[in-house]
């Protein structure tokens, strides 16, 4: 070991489906620059493994049943919103948790090896997965676990309550893994700077949780933090000395030259006065504690900066069957005007960009070092000189790789020819900031661009054979609901199997729609009297970020909210991609990108999905006819409990847009009481079950919760053991008539649900 060890860690939470590239950035330039000794660790994929495993979550369901809540709520006459989610997952651990912990190894093994292709076995294990981490959600209540977001009863705008989060034994579920998988090593290690890359809100509990750890452990470790999160409220924790318990410093921005000086002045002893772009805690002469923030720096010459090194990642931990690389093209954005945006300003300092050369060059050289072909090229938007030479540059060079990336609309750029050649150099996926079908909003939002121009470069990209997605926004000040009706029919027109009047199916793959959230660094924000908003600031938010307001006209943000409801539930009818279990392939990040790089086209994919429909619509049918009813067993390890309330009610009442909006969402990750006190007043409570009549099953083969009554539970259990519905029929005494046919209709809606199959060698005789 060297004298000078140096840890970057990227803490949970983020996807579990990629690599992180921030970190394999700052290790390349540290290497090249006399710091031979740099390790680099993803503990969010690696906490992830943790969690979904079948040891914890067998520990999870006992802390989560011994936590009574069942019962205790099984007294209540009626069930208040408040406890509604409660309910619902202390339902889901009795009936699913120990069958979940026999099978998510099972699950992880599919998504990470060649059965991920099979939707057949996708979308079950997709789905254990989801409800696993709702298990492990249950032991750390209210704590929130999901593939997507990490949130627990304390608001991140608040540095009393982050810091109290650090230290909540009974809701920090960090505090135990970090303990006991992650510090021991760490302390082993002994690294005399451990940096943290935090990107996402999600990850500020956890990041300052192993600071503070880390800092108890190793006094002498400087503990160093940056990442986008930061550069938008590394100010604010600077004016929050409290959080020096867990950082010493922060690194604003890009990364490489300060972290650089920031390990240099560490091993020679010197102060931080003169490291750019680098805030820090210290103490003055009254001996407090206070932080400092020193000038930005210049921003370091991407071209010349070396190739990422993703040597000591853990590839194998990621839940993919292959792994995509993150690669940057360029940094900040060449357009930067768009009024809600902050990216430009965030991942400063300015803008500047890779030769298609030099990207050429690194990725083929990443592919031959790490021997893996898709990339994931981090950018805001490519600009229409590099969208001409990196697909030239990409083929001359044989890179022999397939990538996507985030767009902007060049109609000058991606021509015909020009999207063609796009895909010839392996491109399969492009996301353009379509945003709204609205000129008057585009023009409000300075986006540069018209619904026509968009639609052009969609379709010449389709075309190609290129995937379209579009970003789209709902709720941006002054927009009405027949405005973001226009955007949801525009979308809906041009949805890939819509024909529209040129006889052609319409380009659009897939849509990511977000509200409008209001940030300190947009224009929006700095300018409010412009687009007609009244900011609401929290005083108390010493960390806040996101702020709630008042529009002057349009819709309320909880009339967003409802309208979001509804365009997605437009899309979700309208959108292949989005139907149903299919799902499960936008929600995570590089999944449908992985079938399009195997060879799959578009349209290929989607009949590929349907195939496992139909199959499941055939075997309905021949169950129906009578071919295959007498066969029908029950899955095994199908369970049942009791419950309380109407299980399907209380899910409907919390997919309604006043529950949604109470929840944290995945953007601000905060609890907002008030509208947890709207959302009761105006859902109301589920009425209680007295007779407990209800019952809830779990079925390991679809992987579905479903109510059921005590009679149906009934005919689950003679089925069970009879064995199948022909020899239970037989036990009966063959009945006939109207009873027969009652047998025949609930055993068909039993089989409709997921809980009874064919078993496969009948289906092979039929």
């Amino acid at each position: 070991m060297s004298d000078f060890p140096i840890t970057l860690i990227f803490p949970p939470q983020a996807h579990f489906t990629q690599p992180y590239m921030g970190l394999a950035c700052l290790k390349a330039w540290l290497q090249e620059h006399g710091f031979d000794d740099v390790e680099q660790v993803d503990a969010s994929v690696q906490s992830y493994d943790h969690f979904l495993s079948a040891d914890y979550l067998r520990w999870a369901v006992r802390r989560a049943e011994a936590r009574g809540d069942l019962e205790q709520l099984a007294t209540k006459d009626e069930l208040p919103f408040a406890d509604m989610d409660t309910f619902r997952t202390a339902a889901e651990v009795a009936v699913s948790g120990h069958v979940l912990a026999e099978r998510v190894e099972g699950a992880k093994a599919v998504l990470r090896g060649q059965d991920f292709f099979d939707p057949a076995k996708y979308v079950p294990a997709a789905r254990t997965l989801f409800h696993s981490l709702r298990i492990v959600s249950a032991a750390w209540a209210p704590t929130k676990l999901t593939p997507h977001n990490f949130t627990m009863a304390y608001s991140i705008d608040r540095s009393n309550e982050v810091l109290a989060a650090t230290r909540d034994e009974d809701q920090n579920p960090y505090l135990d893994y970090f303990r006991t998988e992650l510090l021991p090593a760490i302390v082993k290690r002994n690294p005399r700077v451990l940096g943290m890359s935090i990107i996402y809100g999600s990850q500020l509990i956890p990041a300052l949780t192993l600071g503070r750890l880390v800092k108890e452990a190793l006094p002498d470790c400087h503990i160093t933090a940056g990442g986008g999160f930061l550069a938008y409220i590394g100010e604010k924790i600077l004016k929050a000395p409290a959080l020096s318990e867990s950082l010493d410093s922060i690194v604003f921005h890009e990364g490489e030259k300060p972290l650089e000086e920031l390990c240099r002045a560490v091993r020679e002893g010197t102060d931080f006065k003169h490291i750019a772009s680098l805030g820090y805690f210290t103490k003055n002469d009254q001996g407090e504690t206070v932080g400092i923030k020193n000038i930005g720096g210049h921003p370091i010459s991407l071209n010349e900066a070396p190739m990422p090194d993703f040597d000591g990642t853990p590839f194998d931990s990621y839940f993919s069957p292959e792994v995509v690389l993150a690669y940057d093209v360029n940094r900040g954005c060449y357009y930067g005007e768009c009024s809600f945006c902050t990216l430009p300003t965030v991942i400063g300092p300015g803008y500047r960009t890779r030769a298609a050369e030099t990207i050429a060059g690194h990725v083929k050289a990443m592919r031959e070092k790490y021997g893996f072909s898709n990339f994931n090229f981090i950018t805001d938007c490519l600009p229409p000189g590099m969208i001409r030479e990196l697909p030239e540059e990409l083929i001359s060079q044989g890179s022999d790789i397939k990538w996507w990336c985030d767009a902007r609309v060049e109609p000058r750029a991606y021509t015909k020819q020009g999207a063609e050649r796009l895909y010839e150099s392996g491109c399969r996926k492009l996301l353009f900031g379509f945003e709204t079908a609205v000129p008057r909003l585009l023009k409000l939002m300075k986006k540069g661009q018209t619904p026509k121009r968009t639609l052009e470069v969609a379709n010449n990209c389709n075309d190609a054979g290129i995937s379209v997605t579009f970003y789209a926004m709902v709720g941006f000040p002054s927009e009405t609901r027949e405005e973001a009706r226009e955007t949801l029919a525009m979308l809906q027109e041009n949805a890939a199997g819509t024909i529209g009047p040129n006889g052609k199916s319409g380009p659009l793959r897939e849509v990511s729609l977000q509200t409008f959230h209001v940030d300190e660094v947009a224009e929006v924000f700095r300018d409010p009297t412009t687009y007609g908003v009244e900011l609401l600031p929290d005083p108390a938010a010493d960390l806040q970020l996101y702020h709630d307001f008042n529009a002057n006209a349009g819709m309320s943000q909880l009339e967003a909210s409802e309208m979001f409801d509804e365009i997605m539930a437009g899309l979700r009818q309208s959108l292949p991609l989005f139907h149903e279990d299919t799902f499960f392939y936008f929600t995570q990040k590089s999944h449908y990108f992985l079938h399009l790089a195997s060879g799959h086209s578009p349209d290929e994919f989607i009949e590929h999905c349907k195939r496992r429909g139909v199959a499941r619509q055939d075997e309905l049918a021949r169950t129906a006819s009578g071919d295959a009813l007498l066969d029908l067993e029950v899955v095994p390890l199908t369970g049942t409990c009791a419950i309380p309330f109407s299980y399907a009610e209380v899910t409907r009442r919390l997919a309604h847009p006043l529950a949604r909006a109470a929840r944290p969402d995945f953007l601000t990750g905060t609890y907002i009481p008030d509208l947890e006190l709207r959302a009761a007043e105006g859902i109301g409570p589920v009425p209680s079950n007295p007779q407990k009549k209800l019952v809830l099953a779990y079925s390991p083969g679809s992987t579905e919760f479903v109510e059921l009554s005590k009679d149906g539970e009934a005919v689950l259990d003679a089925l069970r053991d009879s064995g199948s519905y022909g020899k239970l029929l037989q036990a009966l005494g063959q009945p006939g008539g109207p009873e027969r046919e009652r047998l025949d209709h609930f055993v068909l809606g039993l089989h409709r649900a997921g809980l009874l199959f064919v078993p496969e060698h009948q289906l092979t005789a039929l």
